[in-house]
């Protein structure tokens, strides 16, 4: 297997709390972050997985997850966020 993946098989999010959800799953990647015009974006893989995750966060329908393990995405994420300069 590669170690580059193809940009058709990743979604870009900016939002930090659907990132949160992201990052405590564990058949989903967060594969980088960039910084763009002030906001940071989050680059997920595979494509088919978050976006069927993403669909079950907003239909209420998604895994329960464990709050100290999606406070600790929150906090990652944060530092990740204020870590770039």
């Amino acid at each position: 297997m590669a170690n580059t993946l193809a940009e058709n098989d990743i979604v870009v999010i900016r939002d930090t709390n659907i990132s949160a959800f992201l990052l405590c799953l564990e058949e989903v990647r967060l594969v980088k972050t960039e910084r763009n015009q002030g906001t940071v974006l989050f680059y997920f893989s595979p494509k088919e997985t978050v976006e069927r995750s993403i669909s079950a966060y907003y239909s209420d329908s998604a895994t329960a997850i464990q709050p100290r393990k999606l406070f600790g995405a929150q906090r990652d994420l944060k530092n990740l966020i204020f870590s770039e300069g």
